[in-house]
């Protein structure tokens, strides 16, 4: 692992730093070009849920090693220490994105949208910093496909971020399949299907994976599990709603 670029940067900064800068350029390009949204708009809106991101993710932490700090409430004001979780980050940038959007009248559904692809594409890319740091590993394994990271070397455990990436790049490259087939035939941009199958995908995968990745538990589940929960959910109810929606607004 190289958990450090030229020794000085973690390399988990420079990769997630690179995979968020990515996300909010093409959601931006996206909800201008395809989407109706303005430039203006969508950069506003990018800034709130940029924040809730960071937000959602730095409380995910707390939650993925909760007992450290039980032991020690003192060290809940070492912010830098809590780490970040993509799930409960999702959840943050949600909810301060929505909130922002309707301040300004604007289509939900247009918005997230315009985020699935990148949204996918972003963790596909973002786990990659977790497996140079070596954080948000796998249980320990005896299978072939173990891996021992520097900071336990005596342990192979299962890279859990390479399958969470390789998860995240199967769902970006089915929903760009599934854009490509909506917007050749003209499909209302106002009727969401590909953020609420961005969410359902993305919390089965959580529920799923999680149970090979290491972390405290909180009766039966970790937090990812818990955020990835909320996200199938969420994503079914979104997408019945929407087609319900639709279905009515056609006849």
């Amino acid at each position: 692992m190289y958990p450090k670029l030229f020794g000085i940067i973690e390399n988990y900064y420079v990769i997630w730093g690179a995979a968020l800068c990515f996300m909010i350029l093409w959601t931006r390009r996206r909800a201008s070009h395809i989407y109706g949204i303005s430039s203006d708009d969508a950069s506003d809106i990018l800034r709130w849920v940029l924040f809730g991101v960071f937000l959602g993710a730095m409380i995910g932490g707390y939650m993925d090693h909760w007992r450290r700090y039980a032991n020690d409430p003192a060290r809940i004001l070492r912010f830098w220490e809590s780490g970040l979780s993509s799930g409960p980050g999702f959840i943050g940038g949600g909810l301060f994105g929505v909130y922002k959007i309707k301040r300004l009248g604007l289509s939900v559904n247009r918005f997230a949208e315009s985020s699935s692809l990148p949204c996918a594409f972003m963790l596909a890319i973002g786990r990659w910093g977790c497996f140079l740091n070596g954080c948000c590993r796998g249980l320990p394994t005896d299978s072939i496909f173990g891996v021992a990271f520097p900071n336990a070397p005596d342990v192979a455990v299962w890279p859990s971020q390479i399958f969470e990436s390789a998860a995240s790049l199967f769902i970006g490259i089915a929903l760009f399949s599934i854009e490509k087939k909506r917007l050749s035939r003209g499909a209302s941009p106002d009727h969401a299907a590909l953020f609420p199958m961005f969410l359902i995908l993305y919390g089965l995968y959580r529920t799923s994976f999680d149970f090979l990745r290491e972390g405290d538990v909180i009766f039966f589940l970790g937090s990812g599990q818990y955020s990835g929960l909320i996200a199938l959910i969420v994503g079914i109810i979104w997408l019945v709603r929407s087609r319900v929606t639709y279905a009515r607004a056609s006849s």
